[in-house]
């Protein structure tokens, strides 16, 4: 211990101590993390439209959520994840709009031009040409209203448009799915906002009963007040004066539900930062009716994807960027280094996600496909690639019959930085799930792997007077670069 100017004490731990620590991480299955009191959690991450292409923003909730989401399992919560599907309200009347189009409507009830069979030959691409078509078409204000009333009929049970609805969901759901599971995103529920339908006529009438909702110019509204929001916001909109239900109204009844139904002690959203007005009324509306009381409500905001340009990330041709889209650049990219075909794939998801999630999330990124998929610096192939190098080092000692050490032991100061390094696993864990901040995560995993190659360079492992002893180092730092990555949703490769 030594003085360090005025208020300020320096502790230095002595190499003994390390390797008392770091020999107790090495042997506890959970490498020390602090669990916590198990709480209810919903995390609602993804928020996919039907009959809508996956786009760069769902690249950031799809990594971000499902991050958060392993962070919160890792330290003892009991996490549900909802993608929260858009499959309600005029988007699907206009949709429904462009199916008729498509069969020939011109004019009249548009209805009887709809065959819900059309659908099932569909891409999710076909359908977004059908919604354009009917977005379009609603510039006209008839077209409109005939959009409005296709949406009412559906959502008062018209069977031919519950089952054109249903078939079209069906597909929008089977494609997002096949995404999800290629980037690892984990859902427990594939709940949408039609799933709060039938909570939106009861919720209004408990808000008007309890006088809690109030009509403003024929609009039915609730006010929202605290949560950092600004003196002059304004009031949430329940219900339009043509008694049409807004987002608002299904993010409310989605809260309502998930405490009353699931029992959620804890609700995370995670959505971009545009949507930060939005749901900080959807919480104090939630808090004010009692809808959410000793419930905590967080909601995990993000930036933007950028180009180089420092605009939204698009396409060369200058069109905007659909997930597929910056999959394929990255996974493109990663074929060029990396010749296992299998591996390749790994290495491209993970730069991705790495890329993602090793920034501040609030603050963005730029999309550098060459940066991104280095095996240099701070990216995910270099995380990938030292995890892979460290497993080949103990696949050689398996080999030799040399077996790492139970205990850890300080020869070098190499490897003291690095053993230090691996001892600050369950603070940034705790600090990753206090701030529900990936970054924390991806920092600890880089700050390892750095130390790690410092240490490699400087200390001969199976050459060494006492190989055991540093295999077991190897053993230790291999653990905690895998439970990174694990935690950032990234896949991992014993061999590139």
């Amino acid at each position: 211990m030594s003085v360090a100017g005025p208020g300020f004490v320096n502790f230095r731990l002595t190499d003994a101590a390390i390797a008392m620590e770091a020999s107790a991480m090495l042997a506890d299955p959970s490498l020390a993390a602090e669990k916590v009191e198990p709480m209810r959690t919903v995390i609602d991450f993804g928020g996919p439209n039907v009959a809508k292409a996956l786009h760069v923003g769902h690249l950031r909730s799809f990594v971000i959520g499902e991050s958060v989401r392993r962070i919160l399992l890792e330290i003892g919560h009991d996490v549900l994840s909802d993608i929260h599907l858009g499959d309600w309200g005029l988007q699907m009347g206009k949709l429904l709009l462009g199916a008729a189009l498509a069969s020939g409507w011109k004019n009249g009830d548009p209805t009887s031009f709809i065959n819900p069979q059309v659908f099932d030959a569909m891409t999710v691409e076909e359908l977004g040409a059908l919604y354009k078509s009917g977005n379009a078409a609603c510039e006209d204000e008839a077209s409109l209203a005939l959009a409005r009333k296709l949406t009412t009929k559906l959502q008062d049970g018209d069977p031919l448009l519950a089952e054109a609805w249903s078939r079209m969901r069906a597909i929008s759901l089977e494609s997002i799915s096949v995404t999800a599971e290629m980037l690892g995103a984990h859902f427990d529920l594939f709940k949408g906002e039609s799933d709060a339908h039938a909570e939106v006529a009861p919720m209004l009438n408990d808000l008007i009963t309890r006088g809690l909702a109030r009509e403003s110019d024929g609009a039915l509204v609730i006010d929202v007040s605290g949560d950092g929001l600004p003196d002059n916001v304004p009031p949430l909109l329940l219900q339009k004066k043509d008694g049409a239900s807004l987002y608002g109204t299904t993010d409310l009844a989605t809260l309502r539900q998930r405490v009353r139904d699931i029992g959620a002690q804890q609700i995370v959203y995670c959505t971009d930062d545009r949507q930060a007005l939005h749901i900080a009324s959807v919480f104090s509306a939630a808090r004010t009716a009692g809808y959410a009381d000793n419930v905590e409500l967080w909601h995990v905001t993000f930036g933007t994807v950028r180009g180089n340009d420092g605009r939204p990330f698009k396409t060369r041709d200058g069109s905007a960027a659909s997930l597929a889209d910056m999959i394929d650049l990255a996974l493109a990219k990663s074929s060029e280094k990396v010749a296992d075909r299998q591996a390749a794939m790994v290495v491209g998801l993970g730069a991705l996600k790495f890329a993602d999630l090793s920034t501040p999330r609030k603050t963005g990124y730029v999309f550098d496909i060459d940066r991104m998929t280095s095996f240099e610096g701070r990216t995910g192939p270099y995380l990938q690639y030292a995890y892979a190098r460290i497993c080949s080092i103990l696949d050689k000692a398996a080999e030799a019959g040399i077996v790492p050490g139970e205990a850890v032991s300080v020869s070098h100061p190499s490897e003291r930085a690095v053993l230090m390094e691996c001892l600050w696993h369950p603070h940034a864990l705790s600090e990753a799930a206090r701030q529900l901040e990936s970054f924390e995560i991806a920092d600890q995993a880089y700050r390892v792997a750095d130390a790690f190659s410092r240490f490699y360079a400087d200390c001969p492992v199976l050459k060494g007077a006492d190989p055991s002893a540093r295999l077991a180092t190897c053993r230790l730092v291999a653990r905690i670069i895998g439970k990174c990555l694990e935690l950032l949703g990234m896949a991992t490769t014993q061999r590139m």
